[in-house]
């Protein structure tokens, strides 16, 4: 196979990523966008986004705003795509109300990037295939289709169009256009013969016309289809390499065909292999096919509902550069054993020949572990400025907190940075410290604290006298104290340390101790030690 290089090509290098506004799309899609983004910034190419709308029933409000955000998220945002003009001339009604500070103010020269404001272009095209007897009108109703296709089923055979309209009088056909009479139209495809594909990661692929019926590149309700839509956009918009999903292969002969029956230059052909769950099914919302931005949408009054703000990355923690590693990796490797790849190094060593044809599997399990990763990777204040809001949407700090809120938030999270895998999880591992008294575990308090009874009361009042008299406040005198404390009560290792810490944690597991009593402060660790001493006494 040739190696696609810049010199492999005699144009510029252009992709797209060309979703439908249909509901939120998972990750699985995202990965296929990351492809075509990095083909075209592997070669100082331009990356554009395409909304493909033509759809118009099933356009769910409030997915464009969810696509738009999740592509900034990830850092693969569009070089040409929908602008702030663009959108406001979309039905807000329809396709929900989308915040104009996340758009573009100009789409690029090769627009409008929504194929539903491209219908005039769609009709040139159609008319010029039918004028020279390359399409056709067809007039079956739906019943006539679907008694079709229950003889093929009764025979066991696939169903094919019966191209019954396929040499009608152009003339004829108009006339009955125009009398108003239904109809879509078709592109005639070859009835005989082989028809040649080829694809940069597959090779030939020789199909049999015989197996091809010929396929419908106008709507009875005058908008195109993807089959016709997509062709002639990309030839429009002079994109270079198509890359997408493997699903479209037994699609990719009809393609081929229309676009040399244009006399257009055929693109680069990519077919990306699927993304699977680790039990090799299909991608679902059980194996992590959820939006990026926003939790799993609900459709109330059939609107995408939901708060875009949250999601993959700002409500579960997920980082966006761990994120687009993650989806790099699903079926193309670069050909060593890296993994934590950040995205100078994955633009570096991407390559189109090195993806895979095999599916990529999406392993919820890898994806935290790397994410955990990038996280611990993290500077102090990086880490601490990306989970504060993890904090403020657990209620522990407020909307607006003041210098000292954020100050002793800022200390209590970097002490648990080396454990955290998701952001999300830092409210749980860190809320005993906010409170005034902790949330005491039962198991814990009738282990490290009543079992001692009178014994671990005295022990944890003579800890908080020697805390009370030290100066100053911080992790080396805290440890001396307390441990002086231990060796005057014949107490030693955990003996010494667990009722320490149930007492002023609640918990029996957590960072380490004495780092942990000296973020708190005397004040609210002299507290919870009074406290213990009665929840001892019983």
């Amino acid at each position: 196979m040739t190696e696609l290089t810049s010199d492999s090509f005699d144009r510029p290098v252009r992709t797209r990523f060309a979703p439908s506004p249909t509901g939120f799309l998972h990750v699985g899609a995202f990965r296929t966008a990351l492809f075509s983004w990095l083909v075209a910034k592997k070669f100082g190419g331009q990356f554009i986004l395409r909304v493909e709308d033509t759809d118009q029933a099933r356009v769910v409000p409030g997915s464009l705003e969810s696509l738009i955000r999740s592509m900034q998220a990830l850092g693969i945002m569009y070089d040409e795509g929908p602008d702030k003009s663009s959108v406001a001339a979309l039905d807000v009604q329809k396709y929900g109300a989308v915040d104009p500070s996340i758009l573009p103010d100009f789409d690029g020269e090769y627009g409008p990037y929504f194929q539903s404001q491209r219908l005039t272009r769609y009709s040139e095209v159609l008319e010029q295939l039918l004028e020279e007897g390359k399409a056709y009108y067809a007039f079956e109703t739906q019943e006539e289709l679907d008694a079709q296709r229950a003889v093929a089923m009764a025979r066991k055979i696939p169903f094919l169009y019966n191209r019954r309209y396929r040499d009608f009088s152009l003339g004829e056909s108009r006339d009955r256009i125009a009398r108003g009479e239904p109809a879509v139209i078709r592109f005639k495809m070859p009835v005989s013969g082989p028809i040649r594909t080829v694809d940069a990661l597959r090779g030939e692929t020789i199909w049999d016309a015989t197996t091809m019926d010929d396929f419908i590149i106008q709507k009875s309700d005058g908008f195109p289809p993807y089959h016709l839509a997509a062709i002639v956009d990309d030839h429009d918009m002079l994109i270079s390499h198509v890359l997408r999903g493997e699903e479209w292969i037994p699609s990719f002969p009809k393609h081929v065909c229309l676009v040399q029956a244009l006399g257009w230059e055929q693109p680069i052909w990519i077919h990306a292999p699927s993304v699977l769950g680790t039990d090799k099914k299909k991608l679902s919302k059980r194996h992590g096919a959820k939006p990026l931005i926003g939790p799993v949408p609900e459709l109330k009054d059939g609107e995408l509902t939901g708060d875009f703000l949250s999601g993959l990355i700002n409500q579960e923690g997920y980082l966006p550069e761990a994120l687009v590693n993650f989806l790099a990796l699903i079926g193309w490797s670069p050909g060593d054993d890296r993994e934590v790849m950040p995205l100078s190094e994955l633009l570096s060593a991407f390559s189109v020949e090195a993806i895979s044809t095999a599916p990529g599997i999406f392993d919820a399990d890898k994806l935290l572990w790397m994410n955990g990763v990038y996280i611990r990777n993290l500077s102090r204040e990086d880490f601490v400025q990306r989970a504060l809001p993890f904090l403020q949407n657990a209620k522990l700090l407020p909307d607006n907190p003041n210098i000292e809120e954020v100050t002793y938030a800022s200390v209590a999270l970097e002490l648990e940075q080396e454990r955290v895998k998701r952001l999300d999880e830092v409210s749980a591992l860190t809320d005993f410290f906010f409170p005034e008294l902790p949330v005491y575990s039962e198991k814990s308090v009738a282990n490290w604290l009543r079992k001692g009874g009178m014994t671990t009361a005295a022990y944890l009042s003579a800890v908080a006298s020697s805390l009370s008299n030290i100066e100053p406040w911080n992790e080396t005198v805290v440890e001396q104290a307390v441990r002086n404390t231990g060796i005057e009560f014949n107490r030693e290792k955990g003996e010494l340390t667990h009722p320490v810490r149930v007492a002023v944690t609640g918990r029996e597991t957590g960072p380490g101790l004495f780092e942990t009593i000296a973020a708190m402060g005397k004040k609210r660790t002299l507290t919870r030690l009074a406290h213990a001493v009665e929840l001892a006494r019983g």
